[in-house]
């Protein structure tokens, strides 16, 4: 029942954006459905990364990046018109491999609590895909760093980065990049 609450809910908020550029439902697949702004897909992201990164028990600590915009070309290498909006969370408390397993169960479990679809399940990554067709995925790297990523189909906002940059500085690594390694001890994770 909660579920299906939560789609209620979510549904109309999500409306519209797909995970790898195209709309879902039968307006989608007509190409009658137009992607919505960036905006309006800015807050449904932030709620992608906010939700999955909640139902982590307990609590981790982790950067933003900004949002992202990359557009999208047709099959002439034209700018269609629309672009794929991104937002990253990185996690910054270490999480141990053999903790890994039950951070990629604990948002399995939150995002088909909420009737996503999950789209990708591996040892080191899970997608979700909500009902309209927008995508959040997490990945764990090679030393641990893990990544929530929400993605969304938009109208192009005409830049890189169309609600500046991120909220807060990503820490930076040596060679002045930013620096996305987790670094900060948890006795329940690391």
């Amino acid at each position: 029942m909660a579920g299906a609450v939560a789609a209620l809910v979510l549904g109309p908020l999500l409306a519209g954006c797909g995970p790898s550029g195209g709309t879902t439902g039968a307006a989608g697949a007509a190409g009658a459905a137009a992607p919505p702004p960036a905006d309006r897909a800015r807050g449904q992201l932030q709620e992608l990364v906010d939700g999955t990164t909640s139902a982590l028990t307990p609590a981790v600590r982790f950067a933003d990046d900004a949002f992202r915009s990359v557009p999208h070309e047709n099959a002439n290498r034209d700018n269609d018109g629309t672009a794929q909006l991104t937002l990253r969370r990185y996690v910054l408390t270490k999480v141990g491999e053999a903790n890994r397993p039950r951070l990629l169960e604990q948002v399995k479990a939150y995002w088909t609590g909420r009737g996503w679809t999950l789209t990708e399940n591996s040892a080191y990554a899970a997608g979700a895909r909500t009902a309209d067709g927008t995508g959040v995925t997490v990945t764990i790297g090679v030393p641990g760093n893990v990544t929530v990523a929400a993605t969304a189909r938009v109208k192009d906002p005409g830049a890189t980065e169309p609600f500046g940059p991120a909220p807060s500085p990503l820490p930076t690594a040596p060679g002045g990049g930013p620096d996305t390694v987790p670094r900060f001890e948890d006795p329940a994770w690391s």
